[in-house]
């Protein structure tokens, strides 16, 4: 299989396993779970949702928020903060704040 054809299918897999998840009606615990691990992401992206040069990610659609990680997970899209912060989630944790930040008024 060529490599591109086996990264999108990878691709693919990875944003539908992790739709499922964050389309997951989200419950207390997930929104609490969101919120605590939130306050790492609030180090750089404000919570009252001004864009400071730094997108606002309050109120988001959790599926483009679990895809824009997805993506910084994969290296499909280059920051050296986000890389790291991205690679160190699992699914459960973005499901967790794609739910948290979509809970948020924009």
């Amino acid at each position: 299989m060529p490599r591109f054809f086996s990264c999108w299918v990878r691709s693919l897999t990875f944003v539908a396993a992790g739709c499922s998840a964050v389309m997951a009606a989200p419950d207390a615990r997930r929104l609490s779970y969101g919120k605590h691990l939130a306050q790492e992401c609030t180090t750089c992206h404000r919570i009252d949702g001004t864009d400071n040069g730094i997108p606002s990610i309050v109120g988001l659609d959790p599926e483009y928020f679990a895809g824009t990680i997805g993506f910084y997970q994969r290296g499909e899209r280059t920051n050296q903060a986000m890389e790291s912060v991205a690679q160190s989630l699992d699914e459960e944790q973005v499901a967790a704040l794609a739910a948290y930040y979509a809970s948020l008024p924009k």
